[in-house]
Parts: C-alpha cells; structure tokens; sequence
C-alpha cells in the first residue's frame, strides 16, 4: 500500500510538471522555432523531413533536435527532484541559492578548506617524513641506505614543487 501511494504522489507530481513544462515549452518552441509540441501536424512536418533525406545540420535545426531530446529528461527530472524535496523546498532552495549568488562578492567565496591541513608551524620534509616513520612504528636510524633514500626523495619532491 504504502509503494501504491508513493507511485501515486509520483505519478501526480510528474503530471503537474509535465502541464507546466508543456505551456512553457509551447511558448519557448513557437517563439524560436514555430514549432508547436502539442500539434501532431507538427512532428509530422518534422518526420517528413527527416524522411525525405533533409538533414540537421544548422544550429536552428540542431537545437531544435536538442531540445526536443532533452524536454522529456528535463521534466521526469524536475519531477523527481520535487518528488524527493517537496514543492515548497525545492522553490525555496532554488531562490536562495540564485539570491547568495547575486548578492556574495566574488572573493567571498572560498574552496572547502580541511582543518586537519593547517598546521601550525612550517614543517621541514625530513621532519614529516620521521613523523610519519614514527607513526607507523618504524625505526628513524635503521641505517645509511635509508636515510639516503630519504633524502633523494625529500630532495626530488622539493625539486618538483619548485618546478
């Protein structure tokens, strides 16, 4: 029962926003293209031409294609999206998100920043590389091959970030 009316309250939503997408779309489609996405005459039109051997290959008649592809995953999308976050949600994040974005300067906006990365003090290689060494158990002094090895390593990896 409780799948029943999940499918339902999907199925209902996905109606209300396919009404909403067609009396946009309808608008935006006879605006640019005089192309009517409710009139058969018109995917008949469309269907002849394509019959005939006409081909897509103006950016008028690409879109077109395009955005008659892309109108079904818009809407079953739109559609999920409210089925999941509610009506209300959805609007309300849609505002807000545009409004942060109109309103925070650009040098406001950061990169996520992990607090564990800041350290306090400047650290040499050699002394995160024993650092590391004594985490894991190891011994610091095992012998000359190793700190040797170490300190080509330290030196490539300063090599590099100055490069």
């Amino acid at each position: 029962m409780k799948k029943i009316k999940k499918f339902l309250r999907f199925v209902i939503i996905s109606c209300f926003m396919l009404a909403i997408f067609v009396y946009i779309g309808r608008f935006f489609f006879n605006m640019l293209w005089d192309f009517d996405i409710i009139s058969l005459r018109s995917y008949a039109v469309l269907n002849s031409y394509w019959n005939e051997g006409g081909n897509f290959n103006d950016f008028k008649e690409l879109s077109l294609l395009g955005c008659l592809i892309l109108f079904p995953i818009l809407w079953l999308r739109c559609s999920m999206k409210i089925y999941k976050k509610g009506f209300f949600k959805t609007l309300a994040s849609l505002f807000s998100k545009s409004y942060r974005k109109l309103t925070r300067p650009k040098n406001m906006e950061t990169e996520h920043v992990s607090i564990k990365n800041l350290g306090s003090k400047d650290r040499t290689l050699d002394e995160i590389i024993s650092d590391k060494i004594k985490e894991k158990g190891g011994n610091i002094a095992q012998g000359k091959e190793s700190t040797n090895l170490r300190h080509l390593i330290s030196a490539k990896i300063e090599e590099n970030e100055k490069q």
